[in-house]
């Protein structure tokens, strides 16, 4: 149980109707069904009828069953905070490994030309999507979640599991419906790039957690489209491969339109607007 809730609960029981109010008050951003028994000094199975005024007037939020998010008032006419507040307790709860990944990594890491209208996650089990107020959650199953390389982000609430820099840049490339598209997909890539900070040997580390085809789309990108330079473990990588030939869009068919030096089909027209 949740030391704060043990520790200021001392002095008795609290009010259902204090219950959101009391919780942000100490701090506490998330808390389960039992710790609410608990609190309330009621039986588990009364918390969640107890809640639903609650529930009603979006003072409290329940992402998953038995877990629950209180409110903050400038949230409240969103119906729930951002998911970014609470999707680390959430995957905590339901243990389950993660890491922000895709647009949702970009915005983060300062690439928000476009910004996201879903919030993905990459997650070690198969979870259901769900809109909770006006966060639209999408949930991706990955078998790679434990081994792709990510870095702690630090919320109001705590902190967030993120995919780095690298694995950013890979991801968009390796799934570019994830990425709405190759010409978002490569403005991220052009955003993620304009750093003072050396990316080549970390997305060289990171290029076999991926399929070929994402370090061939990543490195042609940016060659196009940006002054990067230093490409060339990219492309000793690209040649190593048993595959021949790479599509840029994974969705049309070949078009023969091959730049040899990525060994990669331009089969769809792209055009980054960054």
């Amino acid at each position: 149980m949740n030391a704060i809730i043990l520790e200021k609960s001392s002095g008795g029981t609290v009010k259902a109707t204090n219950i959101v109010s009391w919780l942000l008050s100490y701090g506490v951003s998330a808390v389960t069904t039992q710790e609410l028994s608990y609190l309330l000094g009621i039986p588990v199975n009364q918390v969640r009828q107890r809640l639903v005024p609650l529930q009603k007037r979006t003072e409290i939020v329940s992402p998953v069953r038995g877990l629950w998010i209180p409110v903050p008032y400038e949230y409240r006419h969103w119906g729930a905070p951002e998911a970014i507040l609470y999707i680390d307790k959430m995957m905590r709860y339901l243990d389950i490994d993660y890491y922000l990944g895709w647009m949702t990594a970009a915005a983060i890491q300062g690439a928000s030309h476009h910004a996201p209208q879903v919030f993905q996650v990459a997650t070690s089990r198969t979870v259901a999507n769900r809109v909770i107020g006006r966060s639209n959650i999408r949930f991706y199953h990955r078998s790679n979640v434990g081994s792709l390389p990510t870095f702690r982000f630090k919320t109001r609430t705590g902190y967030v599991k993120v995919s780095t820099r690298a694995a950013t840049m890979l991801s968009v490339a390796s799934d570019l419906r994830l990425a709405a598209g190759p010409d978002n997909a490569a403005n991220i890539a052009i955003e993620l790039s304009d750093t003072e900070e050396s990316f080549i040997d970390e997305v060289a580390a990171s290029a076999a957690l991926f399929p070929i085809s994402a370090l061939r789309r990543l490195g042609w990108i940016l060659e196009n489209f940006t002054d990067v330079s230093g490409l060339e473990p990219w492309l000793e990588i690209s040649r190593q491969s048993d595959i021949a030939l790479s599509k840029l869009s994974m969705y049309q068919s070949y078009s023969n339109k091959v730049d040899k030096r990525w060994s990669l089909d331009i089969n769809e027209r792209v055009e980054p607007d960054v």
